[in-house]
């Protein structure tokens, strides 16, 4: 898609993995249709800064209307002990999966497979617990919305993050 200057508008999820993480939060789990437009619209005029994933979150600071950027913070539902049990016991049995992961790619398969065992990697209805430093108190307020859509870009850089973002670093997983 163009946009009006000609230049080809910016996309969010490149890899598949990536594309399911944007999809996960515009069908999946069930964020306002209505406020993500405008995150996406933030997303690509690159005023989140420092962007950081770790463990169970993410943290960035979005340059909103005031002088001082908005602090965002992202938790996600971290998985129980019987849920990584369950996703690593599935990974472990599938040479292919292992392998690919490896490789730092995350096959469909496993995906699918992970979500069959209990363990989605992917954001469902209250997996995302958002705070934001404006004074906006929709969820997500459009500062969110950005963040959420740049971690499509760490997700398509790396997707071991969706096992980050639910609680164990990759050498945990591996």
């Amino acid at each position: 898609m163009r946009g009006a200057t000609g230049r080809k508008r910016r996309t969010f999820g490149n890899t598949w993995w990536g594309k399911a993480w944007v999809e996960a939060l515009e069908d999946r789990a069930k964020l306002d249709p209505n406020r993500l437009p405008r995150g996406r619209t933030y997303a690509r005029k690159g005023v989140v800064s420092k962007l950081a994933v770790g463990t169970g979150e993410v943290t960035a600071w979005v340059q909103g209307s005031r002088a001082v950027p908005y602090r965002v913070t992202i938790r996600m539902q971290a998985f129980a002990e019987e849920q990584w049990e369950n996703l690593l016991g599935m990974v472990g049995s599938r040479l292919g999966h292992v392998a690919a992961l490896l490789d730092g790619e995350l096959p469909g398969e496993l995906a699918e497979d992970a979500r069959a065992a209990g363990a989605d990697l992917l954001p469902g209805p209250g997996d995302l617990r958002p705070k934001c430093s404006c004074p906006d108190s929709a969820n997500p307020c459009k500062h969110v919305a950005a963040v959420y859509y740049l971690v499509a870009d760490e997700v398509d850089a790396d997707p071991f993050v969706l096992f980050l973002l639910r609680g164990r670093p990759r050498e945990a997983v591996l």
